[in-house]
């Protein structure tokens, strides 16, 4: 592994992470970065759009909407096929984009990214689940911890 993509694999691991915990946060907190911190090599890459402002401004209000949605009752499991797809692009999407940006292959940024927010997505699905079994705590007082943990992950993970 080159040296300068080190820190690009445990960005895309870290945002892996927080995507399998909330689908839009991981693609947010990547554009948030990208804006940050412009890349040549993602301006002329198909994944340009993540280093716009607008894309920005959009992946912000789905990730705070997805921060109340998560707290409603009847949503869908995230391990469920359509959840979990959604993640495993999502997480793609941030991965590539941090490794594009850093002239690294997107492909493999893709692969980091979704593998890893598809194991996050299930591991903090089954955590929450038992922790809410053992106890006595509200589901959405779970999913607001979550939420804290998710952001901490996110924000640690686009630190220079």
């Amino acid at each position: 592994m080159k040296k300068a993509l080190l820190p690009t694999f445990f960005r895309a691991i870290g945002l892996g992470i927080v995507t399998g915990m909330r689908s839009a946060m991981g693609p947010a907190f990547t554009s948030y970065f990208v804006n940050r911190q412009p890349s040549g090599k993602l301006r002329r890459s198909p994944l340009r759009f993540m280093q716009h402002l607008a894309t920005l401004h959009y992946l912000q209000t789905m990730a705070a909407g997805e921060l109340v949605i998560d707290k409603t009752p009847g949503v869908g499991n995230r391990i469920a096929a359509p959840g979990i797809a959604g993640r495993a692009l999502a997480g793609a999407l941030s991965g590539a984009t941090l490794y594009q940006a850093q002239n690294g292959k997107a492909w493999k940024g893709a692969l980091i990214g979704g593998v890893t927010a598809i194991a996050a997505a299930y591991a903090f699905f089954y955590l929450r689940r038992e922790t809410g079994k053992r106890l006595p705590i509200k589901d959405a007082a779970l999913g607001g911890v979550e939420d804290a943990v998710a952001v901490g992950i996110a924000a640690a993970s686009i630190r220079k």
